[in-house]
């Protein structure tokens, strides 16, 4: 896989160690009216050409969220399923009908989204509107290390609205960029956190 394919996956992988932390917890914005806080999304990656990649779901709710997309290696597909009602996180191999489970641990979650949290030279770069959102711009960098042999300080760039705990838009150095579109708020079905009949 291009070094290029790899690094449009860390946004990826960036949006779902936020969500898996925040989707369970009230920050202080959560408590504003205006939050949602059960939706479904296209998550749509485009590489630095502007060709879209891979299109995949996203399906939140305060204790629950679903990610199909492509593998962080670029082989295949993954489904990420997080029960926080439950403690336990699911990974899904739709190819071979396979699945991993294993308890949440929110400390190790937590240590996991440091480096993330801890980013330094953060700059506001004003205000865009993102898929219907409005959005705070922001540049910052981050040292990523212990995900699949990746280490390296990385300049990335998110749009965050106050009504979502995800980022819409995600931009890495190389100009890769994981993007929310049809964001649609409701809650969505119980199916979509439960593994398919036929899995081993």
């Amino acid at each position: 896989m291009r070094a290029s394919n790899f690094k449009a996956r860390i946004g990826w992988i960036l949006c779902f160690v936020t969500a898996a932390v925040l989707c369970g917890g009230l920050s202080a914005q959560a408590l504003m009216g205006d939050k949602i806080k059960a939706y479904t999304a296209d998550q749509v990656m485009i590489d630095p050409d502007g060709k879209v990649e891979h299109e995949g779901k996203i399906y939140m709710t305060p204790e629950k969220m679903r990610m199909d997309g492509r593998a962080p290696t670029g082989e295949g597909n993954i489904i990420l399923i997080f029960r926080r009602d439950k403690n336990i996180g699911w990974t899904l191999n739709p190819e071979k009908k396979l699945y991993l489970e294993r308890p949440l641990d929110e400390e190790e979650m937590e240590e996991s989204i440091k480096e993330f949290r801890d980013s330094k030279n953060e700059k506001v770069l004003g205000t865009e509107t993102v898929s219907g959102f409005k959005c705070t711009k922001k540049e910052f960098e981050t040292n990523i290390k212990g995900m699949y042999g990746f280490n390296k300080n990385v300049k990335t760039i998110v749009w965050v609205s106050h009504r979502l705990d995800m980022p819409i838009r995600t931009k890495s150095e190389d100009g890769s960029i994981t993007e929310l579109r049809k964001i649609k708020e409701g809650t969505p079905a119980s199916k979509y956190f439960e593994i398919p009949k036929g899995y081993k």
